[in-house]
């Protein structure tokens, strides 16, 4: 017998062997799993997988309960006899891409999931990785929005083919568009400091009902930080953040200082940032076919009060691109019960004279510079309010928030001819009061019901005059804006109702009425205006509504139509402004623009760690308000202004146009330590009134970066592109600049780039950047100042 046994048991070995192996395997893929670690209950017996994802369980008891971890997957668990039963185990890989919590797009804390707009967020993570020197920067590291600039103290965004007046800028609930945001250019965004924020949301496409006129590429809200208060086992909290910055393309040094006190009920934050940029040296890799095209070859000094035409010894070295900025924000957080805060907001923000570069790069007819100084004034950003948010359920709301806000404004012109006495002095000053009251009720855990209340008033002051700088004498000039004073008022209110009608459907609507009135009224003096008062009353409804559809955990489909409005301001009906060889009039008989849009987005994770976004959107514009050339009563075109004769314009509505065009979006999460998102943008306009392209359409582009993280280091390489932009896709109004690219329009371009971050302990983090690394010289779409060249960055942050 025992001759039987042992050749059967010799047999039988490596069946049973066999029996005690299991595979672990990727439930979605089926492909095997190496380095899961499994082990019991008491954690005595363990093993690995190997890399054909098998294992031995021959050390594991038959009573043991089993469990397979790895990072990258859920934790699984079973009986060893079930283990050794199936011989093979499938885990489900964790969904690692987590939705951000956005408050733009309602007003109110939801997941991106359960929006229906197209939305970003830059989060405080992604923040204390970047390298953007102003808030205009920041906005480009989400690779879907382009920005444009004029001078070294620009940043102008761009969404979706609007620009300036046609976004809404906010900060902390605050709309920041005012009377006089004009439609070409801006740097308003630049007026906020980066280093003070929590986050920046921006949600693309029209949101008229939430945020009324001016939303129609899509708002951009910043939230700056809130004051901590201690927790309930702490009397005393204490928080201090110093960091300092420098960078070699345009020897930037920028020092930042805040720091929180906060009790159980009373919070305060503290934060000042001071900013010197000098001249941008711009890169030196160029294409041999563009010859001295973007070089900045000559400058005018003034040198034993006298003009001189100076030739530059560098000509990378941009002159007058440099500026300073100051920057400080006071924040009151009083919390007496739970569910009541009160926060008290209080900012400022003012810069040096900031030289504008597209101006002073102007040449007359015999090819000497025009002016020999053209600069922003000093900007004056105020804004103080006082925001009450209420937690309570009620009849009425379940939260209310209001926010009552004023902000002061101040900007300035100043100009001068080369080899004139005569410097032109144009001076502007905003108030603006504004109320906002926002109610949510949830009705049932399926239904909200959002409505809320706004309202503001800006007043304007324009006045303008013309300083001899040799005898201090000044005489009155033709102010920008009327110069007996203005006054815009609006009420809106809106109410919106978003239903879940099951686990896959969602459907939001809205609707918004709104009012507005502006009065504005000229001197006598102003003899070239044909009329002294302004009268203009608008009133609209806008609407929407969306469906957002989930097939699954890890899909979404959503589509969005709604109306969009903007009301004419200031800037349109009532300018006087010259720029090149043209000069700009009032017409008090521009009417509101409206839009019409469709989106359209599908969003796709596969396997928890790879997110694939695309949206189309399309924008049919009625009352385009562009610029037209004039003609005078008496048959003449042309107007003689400040030693030359300029070419006659106005404001006026086009019928129709259209935007549309798509936006894709690659999102890659393979595990805590490495990430991966790549963007590509594509807009079409075009006038379809006068058959011409529409102006601010940027050219195809996009970003795609890769971030490693390992203990204490973070490592972050990324690639920026633009494709050309033609100049027969220029619009001929001057809104694109054209005159600052060449014959054929906006060359392409790209940036190779990368940041390192060490965090030596709690307390220290050093980082590295090395922008433009093949020092390429490319100047993006519609700017004047050529992008800098290869630029070495390093900060220091302290956290105490």
């Amino acid at each position: 017998m025992k001759y039987i046994i042992l050749p059967a048991l010799i047999f039988l070995l490596p069946l049973l062997l066999d029996a005690q192996q299991i595979t672990v395997s990727n439930f979605s893929t089926n492909e095997p799993v190496e380095n899961v670690a499994i082990y019991n209950q008491d954690k005595s017996v363990s093993t690995l997988t190997n890399e054909m994802g098998i294992a031995s369980l021959d050390r594991f008891s038959p009573n043991d309960t089993l469990f397979f971890q790895h990072t990258s997957f859920i934790r699984y668990s079973c009986t060893y006899n079930d283990a050794v039963k199936s011989k093979k185990i499938s885990l489900t890989r964790k969904v690692i891409i987590m939705p951000e919590f956005v408050i733009t797009a309602s007003k109110y804390q939801e997941t991106q999931r359960d929006v229906s707009h197209m939305v970003d967020v830059i989060t405080n993570q992604q923040l204390d990785l970047l390298t953007s020197q102003t808030s205009a920067d920041i906005l480009t590291s989400t690779g879907n929005i382009f920005v444009q600039k004029s001078q070294g103290g620009g940043g102008s965004p761009v969404l979706r083919g609007f620009e300036a007046n046609k976004i809404l800028l906010a900060v902390d609930g605050v709309r920041m568009n005012n009377a006089i945001y004009r439609g070409g250019h801006l740097q308003n965004s630049i007026s906020l400091d980066p280093l003070i924020l929590e986050r920046a949301e921006i949600v693309y496409g029209p949101n008229a009902i939430l945020y009324g006129s001016d939303a129609l590429g899509g708002v951009i809200h910043y939230i700056t930080r809130d004051p901590e208060l201690a927790s309930s086992d702490t009397g005393l909290l204490v928080r201090v953040n110093a960091s300092g910055e420098i960078a070699s393309a345009n020897n930037s040094w920028k020092t930042h200082l805040d720091f929180n006190i906060g009790t159980r009920k009373f919070g305060s934050l503290t934060s000042y940032t001071r900013s010197d940029y000098s001249n941008i040296r711009m890169g030196s890799r160029r294409n041999p076919y563009l010859g001295d095209f973007g070089k900045c070859l000559y400058y005018i000094k003034r040198i034993n009060d006298i003009d001189s035409i100076i030739k530059n010894p560098n000509a990378l070295i941009q002159a007058n691109t440099g500026y300073s900025q100051i920057d400080f924000l006071q924040k009151f957080l009083y919390s007496p019960i739970s569910n009541l805060d009160l926060i008290l907001n209080l900012q400022y923000s003012t810069s040096s004279d900031i030289p504008r570069y597209d101006m002073l790069n102007d040449t007359t007819d015999d090819g000497n510079l025009k002016y020999a100084v053209w600069n922003y004034g000093p900007q004056e950003r105020i804004l103080g309010s006082l925001k009450t948010l209420l937690h309570t359920d009620n009849l009425f709301f379940t939260q209310f928030s209001s926010i009552l806000a004023y902000q002061h404004i101040e900007e300035s012109r100043i100009d001068r001819r080369y080899q004139s006495d005569d410097e032109t002095h144009q001076e502007e000053t905003v108030n603006v009061y504004s109320v906002n009251l926002d109610f949510i009720k949830i009705i049932h855990r399926n239904h909200r019901l959002m409505y809320g209340l706004e309202s503001d008033l800006n007043q304007v002051a324009s006045g303008a005059y013309i300083r001899d700088i040799v005898t201090e004498e000044t005489i009155p000039t033709l102010t920008r804006y009327p110069d007996d004073g203005s006054i815009s008022t609006q009420f809106s209110g809106y109410i919106t109702l978003k239903s879940r009608f099951s686990k896959r459907f969602i459907m939001p609507l809205g609707v918004r009425y709104s009012y507005s009135r502006l009065e504005a009224t000229y001197s006598e003096s102003m003899a070239a205006i044909p009329y002294h008062y302004l009268n203009m009353i608008n009133s609209n409804y806008t609407g929407s509504a969306g469906l957002i559809f989930l097939p699954s955990e890890s899909s979404k489909i959503n589509l969005l139509l709604s109306t969009g409005y903007r009301i004419p301001n200031l800037d349109d009906i009532a300018k006087i402004r010259a720029k090149g060889d043209d000069i700009t009039f009032p017409n008090p008989e521009v009417k509101p623009e409206y839009t019409y849009n469709i989106e359209f987005g599908i969003s796709k994770t596969f396997d928890g760690y790879i997110q694939l976004n695309g949206t189309y959107f399309c924008s049919i514009l009625s009352n385009v308000i562009v610029r037209v050339p004039y003609m005078f009563e008496d048959g003449s075109t042309t107007w003689y202004y400040q030693g030359e004769w300029l070419n006659a314009y106005i404001n006026d509505n086009s019928n129709r146009g259209i935007i549309h065009g798509f936006n894709l979006n690659m999102i890659s999460d393979l595990n805590s330590n490495i990430s991966f998102r790549g963007t590509l943008n594509y807009t079409y306009g075009r006038d379809l009134t006068l058959d011409q392209p529409l102006a601010h359409i940027p050219p195809i582009f996009g970003k795609a970066n890769f971030i490693y993280r390992a203990k204490k280091f973070t490592h972050k390489f990324y690639f920026v592109y633009s494709g050309w932009k033609k100049i027969e896709d220029m619009a001929d109004t001057g809104e694109d600049n054209e005159e600052e690219g060449t014959q054929y329009g906006f060359p392409g371009w790209y940036t190779f780039n990368y940041v390192t971050s060490y965090e030596v302990n709690r307390s220290l983090q050093v980082q590295f950047a090395l922008e433009n690394i093949l020092d390429n010289f490319y100047k993006p779409f519609a700017t004047a100042v050529a992008a800098p060249g290869i630029n070495f960055i390093a900060s220091l942050r302290i956290k105490i």
